[in-house]
């Protein structure tokens, strides 16, 4: 199991998330050229609408540009841009090296298209998070009166290849940022680190699985995985925290969302001594999920809807509450394995519920029965059965799609996925929850299979749901 222009009076609404921020914002001068350029960068598409980013990115240059560089480290970043507690190790949350890479990429994404024009440039250097400013000019033909060959400009791979094969260079040249000498020897190892990274991404693509193979049934399946790969928006894949589950099987109490959030609920176990509680702080802290899940996000990343820079797998503890506000997000577990699914248990006609007495029965509970429909779904009684749900739902600010794969336990999950990834089995159901106009409402499957050692058999329907709010 373990494995634009800047606005002409403000730039972005800049939202502190914390109060550590105390005004420190205000401190900058407002015509400060550095601070300008990242008004412009938060302000733009590269960044989407993570409001996250931002934050981010106005953080690290409002205490660069105020020489507070003391207070750019990975533990300060947490604690006072992603509300982590003041206590929390990044050795066990890396949620900041994780937004540190999409923000490095989100910004180089600006300067190619729209700060393709800008004189300063901004970087975030591997191995911190200072920001550094470079000015930028435009590169001069050589042999033009003003090359004065004073400072060199990055190798452009493209053109040299061009070159080399005899095919026709580019006659527009965009802006470049120059180097000076002195960075000669970072720019040959961002280009051996970009050889390796080409090395390494070429071995994974050669043992990656083939995309899987187009069926009939796609056409209408594919209506669903359109709306969660999108090409504008970031779509993260939410395995379980198995080790959350163990904890709370070892100390005999659940976990709410909110402590999961705060990370609240491994502070108060070590406040109250209980015995081995360090060992099961070590467990809450490790990432541990579940071979179904891994198998789930594998054959995700083979749709052919999938857009690979989009698409990212996040585990339960470092996703943010930003990102089911602004991404399209994909629940896998339970609400004991994935807290987050306690977020739209409101909207779910078919909800789990978890019981600590072991004589009352745990499972999805209907709480709207049809005629022929039971009033709870559970495995009490009947091991060799198992249950799975499947839920098509609008995010926290209606903006995008958030799919939950849950299950009573990990063959449940399996069965769910199964049903899912099975376009034969999915075509009936997608339609009928499709509208007049031929758009998918928000609907809840309830699906069943037999199960063996923890291994689900073929699933089946039990329960569908339409239309849910």
């Amino acid at each position: 199991m373990p494995t634009l222009e800047t606005p002409q009076e403000t730039g972005p609404r800049f939202s502190r998330r914390s109060h550590d921020f105390e005004g420190s914002i205000n401190l900058v001068e407002a015509d400060d050229l550095r601070w300008q350029l990242a008004l412009r960068i938060a302000a733009s598409g590269s960044l989407g609408r993570s409001g996250l980013l931002s934050d981010f990115l106005l953080y690290i240059v409002d205490r660069s540009i105020r020489g507070l560089a003391s207070e750019i480290t990975e533990q300060r970043i947490g604690v006072v841009v992603f509300g982590r507690a003041r206590d929390y190790d990044p050795n066990d949350d890396n949620i900041v090296r994780s937004y540190a890479r999409k923000l490095r990429k989100r910004i180089d994404d600006y300067f190619a298209v729209e700060g393709s024009e800008e004189t300063l440039r901004l970087d975030i250097p591997r191995g911190g998070y200072s920001p550094t400013f470079s000015e930028c000019a435009r590169n001069i033909e050589p042999g033009s009166p003003s090359d004065t060959r004073e400072e060199i400009a990055p190798l452009d791979l493209t053109e040299a290849i061009s070159a080399n094969a005899g095919l026709p260079r580019k006659e527009s040249r965009s802006f470049l940022c120059s180097r000076r000498l002195a960075d000669k020897k970072s720019m040959l190892t961002t280009l051996l680190a970009v050889l390796a990274g080409l090395g390494l991404g070429i071995g994974l693509m050669l043992f990656r699985p083939a995309r899987l193979p187009f069926v009939r049934e796609e056409a209408t399946t594919s209506l669903l995985w359109k709306q969660l790969f999108s090409s504008s928006r970031d779509t993260f894949v939410v395995p379980s925290d198995a080790g959350l589950v163990i904890m709370q099987r070892l100390v005999e109490r659940p976990v709410p969302l909110t402590a999961y959030i705060s990370g609240s609920y491994r502070t108060k176990l070590k406040a109250e001594n209980l015995p081995d509680a360090d060992e099961i702080l070590k467990l809450s802290a490790r990432r541990y999920t579940n071979v179904v899940d891994l198998d789930f996000a594998t054959r995700l990343g083979q749709m052919r809807e999938v857009v690979p820079e989009r698409m990212m797998v996040r585990y339960a503890r470092e996703l943010r509450m930003d990102d089911l506000r602004t991404g399209n997000v994909i629940l896998m577990g339970s609400d004991e394995s994935n807290p987050w699914i306690q977020l739209f248990d409101s909207q779910l006609p078919l909800r789990f519920r978890y019981e600590a007495d072991t004589d009352k029965p745990s499972g999805f509970v209907n709480l709207h029965p049809l005629t022929g429909e039971a009033a709870i779904y559970s495995t009490k009684g009947q091991e060799d059965r198992t249950y799975g749900i499947i839920a098509y739902l609008p995010n926290l600010a209606d903006s995008g799609h958030v799919l939950i794969v849950a299950g009573l336990n990990t063959a449940g999950t399996q069965a769910a996925a199964s049903y899912l990834m099975d376009s034969s089995l999915m075509k009936p159901a997608l339609e009928r929850a499709r509208n007049p106009h031929g758009e998918l409402q928000p609907f809840e499957l309830l699906v069943s299979a037999g199960n063996v050692a923890t291994n689900s058999l073929t699933p089946h329907l039990v329960i569908q749901r339409v239309g849910l709010r």
